[in-house]
């Protein structure tokens, strides 16, 4: 799934970015069945603890969660020795633009957030 954000140029895109791969990764683990509600109650980032509960409750959904420092994440099921990929994010894009109808010069400029993101259940769909 493709899709474009648009953003303040002054917005904090490492967090906006953080925020809709936690809300990503929220979906996917909600469609396996997997029961995160009691440790994640909202949609904002896991604190450390969250992490740590989370992840103790994939090891026994036999799920790994594979986010490296670039923005890429991998999410995996496995099953009978073998890893599936079920989920991935790609590292999101920026563009800088302008909209020069804005008679404010404040407004003119904005960001457009590219995400890249594809699922086993949207193949299904």
């Amino acid at each position: 799934m493709r899709a474009t954000i648009l953003l303040d140029h002054t917005e904090n895109t490492k967090q906006v970015e953080e925020e809709e791969k936690s809300r990503f990764l929220r979906s996917i683990l909600e469609q396996c069945g997997v029961p995160i509600q009691e440790v994640w109650a909202d949609e904002s980032p896991l604190t450390v603890e969250q992490k740590i509960k989370v992840r103790g409750i994939l090891a026994v959904y036999n799920m790994q969660v594979i986010d490296d420092l670039d923005g890429h994440m991998a999410i995996y099921l496995s099953s009978e020795g073998k890893n599936e990929k079920i989920a991935e994010w790609f590292k999101s894009t920026y563009k800088l633009k302008s909209d020069l109808s804005q008679l404010d010069r404040k407004k003119r400029l904005f960001l457009e957030m590219s995400v890249n993101c594809w699922s086993l259940f949207e193949e299904s769909e």
